[in-house]
């Protein structure tokens, strides 16, 4: 699976994916800190990866329209 970790969780996770045997990123890697959250499902859906986050707001996108993927998966409390 190919995953976009988000800025809200700490690059270890990418890590751990990817020592795991996917193909994982965090934010920091693609020069995305800071950049808005649209900005960063635009990078998820052109490189097909699914956003892992603990920020609601990548949910909010799909649920309104604003996207149509890629899927979004909510880390478990604490994982930041």
């Amino acid at each position: 699976m190919r995953f976009l970790v988000d800025e809200a969780l700490s690059p270890h996770i990418a890590r751990v994916l990817s020592a795991a045997g996917h193909d994982a990123v965090h934010a920091g890697d693609l020069g995305l800190l800071g950049r808005p959250d649209g900005e960063i499902m635009e990078r998820a859906s052109a490189t097909e990866r699914v956003v892992l986050s603990v920020d609601t707001d990548f949910g909010q996108l799909l649920a309104l329209g604003a996207f149509t993927g890629p899927s979004v998966a909510a880390a478990p409390a604490g994982a930041t």
